[in-house]
């Protein structure tokens, strides 16, 4: 097992058992999604462990088909028990935070969703500006969370988005990175709430310094591209999931069983696979319910993938 000792992942698994058995979440009845406490909430604030992520190809572009099929994803999130809903400023040119803002108005969802958004500018009045932006095209005058982007002139920014938050504009503040350096979240764990990364069965570097600390630290950990850009799918095509996995994780995709995995470690807040189809925004949300693999179980599914 990489990172964590086996001792160490029992114990803070049955840490997280018992926060999420509190709220009615890895406790709760069949049906209902494992939820997780962020760990700066003073009120032991829930999240579901699949959120949604809107990288890929979420702005309102295309016939009216396809807007209505890209706006299907957030109800279905909404409407099956999911709640983070995660963009940027960057996501299809501005078009995701446009759209996404726009569906959630629409609908009158803002109540039912965490949202939460980046920018990644340089100089401290561009940062501004840029929050700025989001708020307009989120269309609310509350973000709950606020992300420096891949850590683009985090020492700038971070005084910002501090005042803001003091000021009730943002619930909570993070700093993301999906790149080569990712290790260098680190930095900032003491002063931000949450941290967004890429983290997969086959990229596992994130156990040996970034998952530890912020369990160390209290930081909330949303993590991005937990299917790992379709490659890990790719793989396993035309392949049934394993019986045991079946039976004992009532995982009925491989998608399923790559986001238990990951959500199934002890120091993740959420996993936020991307995705602009409602079935699989459906069959995403279904590995958040049911039992998540123990220590052995991960390491099981790890061999699907290291064979």
């Amino acid at each position: 097992m990489t990172g964590l000792s086996r001792k160490q992942f029992f114990a803070l698994t049955a840490g997280a058992a018992a926060v999420s058995a509190f709220s009615g979440g890895l406790g709760a009845a069949e049906g209902a999604l494992v939820t997780r406490a962020i760990p700066k909430s003073k009120n032991k604030e829930q999240l579901p462990v699949i959120g949604l992520g809107t990288a890929q190809d979420f702005g309102a572009g295309g016939d009216a088909a396809l807007v209505e099929q890209k706006a299907q994803v957030i109800k279905e999130l909404v409407a099956r028990g999911g709640r983070i809903l995660d963009t940027a400023a960057q996501y299809s040119r501005g078009g995701a935070e446009a759209f996404t803002g726009e569906v959630v108005e629409k609908n009158g969802l803002r109540d039912k969703i965490f949202l939460a958004t980046k920018f990644a500018e340089r100089g401290k009045e561009a940062g501004v500006q840029a929050i700025e932006v989001a708020f307009k095209r989120l269309r609310t005058n509350m973000i709950d969370l606020m992300f420096v982007h891949n850590m683009v002139d985090t020492d700038t920014h971070l005084p910002t988005l501090k005042a803001e938050k003091d000021r009730g504009r943002f619930r909570y503040i993070g700093v993301t990175s999906t790149g080569d350096d990712q290790d260098r979240l680190t930095t900032w764990m003491d002063q931000v709430d949450f941290v967004e990364f890429a983290y997969a069965v086959d990229s596992r570097e994130a156990e040996k310094k970034l998952l530890p600390m912020a369990a160390d630290k209290g930081v909330g950990v949303l993590v991005a591209l937990p299917l790992g850009r379709g490659r890990l799918l790719g793989k396993v095509q035309g392949q049934q999931v394993p019986e045991w996995a079946q039976k004992e994780l009532g995982a009925t995709s491989f998608a399923q069983l790559l986001l238990k995995f990951v959500a199934s470690h002890p120091a993740v807040t959420a996993a936020i696979p991307g995705t602009n189809r409602p079935q699989h925004m459906i069959e995403n949300l279904a590995a958040g319910r049911g039992p998540l693999p123990d220590a052995k179980q991960r390491e099981r599914i790890a061999a699907i993938w290291s064979a």
